[in-house]
């Protein structure tokens, strides 16, 4: 979960995104979701296994998160298909500065990754899916696909132990092949286009930051995704009920988290060996607009 630290984020806007998520038509909202869905299938035809490992409310969804975070379209519809339940996904600090985007974001049904949000969500009886990767995992570089990037994080396993929520590893396989590159993350700031970012800007920090994107390369060498179908693997429960209101040690943090990990890599796994089986199986016309 990457945020700013809680002394940072101003205290009034924490409580304007739970006031404003705790307040969706969840209904009206769910059926917007699986309108969503819909459309996507059109372009990814996703396979999703394990619905019967999700257990009742609330539950976080950890989940791998892919080029551009396009992944966000295919899990949530998903899980929200699955369970008849809203999802609220967690994203960076950053989205949420402008009052009039941090408005249409949250009511889209997403929130800012910060615990004392989580607190209120959980509280309440919501779900949240989250990427403990953040933007550093989304904006990885091409030879790395469907891996796991959480640096040092465990601020995921603190919120759901805090409250004894069950942590769902959900494995996507499928749109980290949306993408190809022109140029990868790390290749970008020293580039000609870094050059011309700075003259436009961009400060020194957000190029050496998490938040510099790669320069993707899509369907015919536009920037828009290749139609691979998509694979969700929902894992098998984490439990964290023994924590829940007490204290968390270090040591217990690392040891739920590298749990998760290993379940999540586990469905990953799984995922692109199903993909695999299905290559004989992909029309002429996807393997077209697939090629570059």
């Amino acid at each position: 979960m990457s945020q700013k630290p809680v002394q940072q984020v101003d205290p009034q806007v924490i409580q304007e995104i739970i006031d404003l998520s705790l307040g969706i038509d969840e209904e009206k909202q769910i059926r917007s979701v699986d309108r969503l869905y819909t459309a996507i299938s059109l372009f990814a035809n996703p396979t999703v296994v394990g619905q019967e490992n999700i257990p009742e409310g609330p539950v976080l969804y950890i989940g791998n998160h892919s080029t551009m975070a396009l992944d966000v379209m295919v899990a949530m519809p998903a899980l929200v298909r699955a369970t008849g339940r809203l999802v609220r996904g967690m994203s960076d600090e950053i989205m949420y500065r402008n009052p009039g985007m941090r408005r249409r974001i949250v009511e889209s049904g997403a929130v800012m990754g910060h615990a004392k949000i989580g607190d209120a969500l959980f509280e309440a009886g919501k779900d949240i899916l989250l990427f403990p990767g953040a933007a550093y995992e989304a904006n990885k570089n091409l030879e790395r696909p469907y891996t796991l990037q959480w640096k040092q994080r465990t601020g995921f396993v603190r919120m759901a132990a805090k409250h004894g929520v069950p942590i769902v590893p959900v494995g996507i396989v499928g749109p980290d092949e949306w993408f190809g590159r022109y140029m990868d993350r790390d290749e970008v700031a020293n580039s000609w286009l870094g050059k011309l970012l700075r003259r436009a800007g961009a400060s020194e920090e957000f190029m050496q930051s998490d938040q510099l994107p790669p320069i993707p390369r899509g369907i015919f060498g536009s920037l828009l995704p290749r139609p691979q179908r998509a694979y969700v693997a929902i894992g098998e429960p984490v439990s964290t009920a023994s924590y829940s209101g007490k204290p968390i040690s270090k040591a217990s943090q690392w040891k739920i988290r590298d749990l998760t990990q290993e379940r999540l890599e586990a469905c990953i796994a799984d995922m692109l060996l199903l993909q695999a089986q299905d290559r004989d199986s992909v029309s002429a016309l996807r393997r077209f607009l697939s090629f570059y």
